[in-house]
């Protein structure tokens, strides 16, 4: 019958299938990454921006350290916070970023975003993540797209979920 797989057929493994270990490998990637909360503001000036952070415990990759993607998310917003100071909205169009250093779990991190050039419709920003002894862990440049001028007599936007506990 067409569309019907015999017995010997269902049991055959697919081609390219994983064996277990490797599936359940790559499966535990799929971890709930949090501890975005933790991201709290230092300074804010007209194109610079320094957020720190200590690194919590729910922001970890399978090898006790640093998830990549929590790096990445501090880049991504001090950036766009930097954008937001030259009184522009904006959305983050390109990000190249290098992982220069690992980050352990419960270390104090600064991050620091500052416009290179503020143009009509994009920003570069340079972007760095220092440890708690200054040292470079991650280094990246933003490009931003600007989507309008920020007007001062609106309320600035809300965040969905609310802020950051940090946020004084």
């Amino acid at each position: 019958m067409i569309g019907m797989k015999d017995d010997s057929e269902s049991l055959r493994v697919e081609e390219g299938a994983l064996p277990p270990y490797l599936r359940e490998g790559c499966l535990n990637h799929l971890s709930d990454l949090g501890g975005f909360e933790a991201l709290r503001n230092d300074l804010l000036r007209r194109g610079y921006v320094r957020n720190r952070v200590k690194v919590p415990q729910d922001a970890a990759n399978l090898f006790r350290r640093a998830h990549g993607g929590f790096l990445m998310f501090l880049v991504d917003v001090t950036a766009c916070m930097a954008g937001y100071s030259m009184g522009k909205h904006n959305v983050t169009q390109h990000v190249s970023l290098d992982f220069v250093r690992g980050v352990s779990l419960g270390d104090e991190l600064a991050i620091e975003a500052r416009v290179l050039h503020d143009g009509r419709t994009t920003a570069l920003v340079d972007t760095r993540v220092l440890d708690s002894v200054g040292r470079l862990c991650v280094k990246a440049s933003c490009t931003l797209f600007y989507v309008g001028a920020v007007d001062s007599s609106e309320p600035p936007p809300k965040p969905y979920l609310g802020r950051n506990p940090g946020v004084r």
